[in-house]
Parts: structure tokens; C-alpha cells; sequence
């Protein structure tokens, strides 16, 4: 995963993705609507925390391997 929140997976965390988040941890959204920006099944505050943080100060970036 590249990056958390970052549902399309673009390199950008935005506003609809944290609200995708929110909603699958309300479970009103599945997991399957943010498949890479999501860890699991269940998304939790830390998870919502990192996103918020990911869309105000950018996805880190990859380190090569």
C-alpha cells in the first residue's frame, strides 16, 4: 500500500477518500470502495488520523527497495 487514505491510489490523500474512510469504519461503505487506501477490513481512528495527515501534508514517499 502506498499510502493510507489513499483510496485510488494517485499519491494524494482528498476530502471524498476521508469520507469513504469514515464511512467504512461506520460500516454504512464497504472496504472494497477504498481498496488501496485501506489496511483491512476494519478502519480505525489511527488509520482516519494518518489520513488526515496524509491529505495535509502529502503521502510519504516510496522508498526504493
Amino acid at each position: 500500500m502506498s499510502c493510507v487514505g489513499d483510496c485510488n491510489n494517485n499519491g494524494d490523500v482528498t476530502i471524498d477518500e476521508l469520507v469513504k474512510m469514515v464511512n467504512i469504519a461506520l460500516g454504512s461503505t464497504p472496504p472494497s470502495a477504498c481498496p488501496n487506501g485501506v489496511m483491512k477490513t476494519l478502519v480505525t481512528i489511527d488509520e482516519i488520523i494518518s489520513a488526515v495527515n496524509n491529505a495535509l501534508r502529502a503521502c510519504p514517499a516510496e522508498t526504493p527497495k
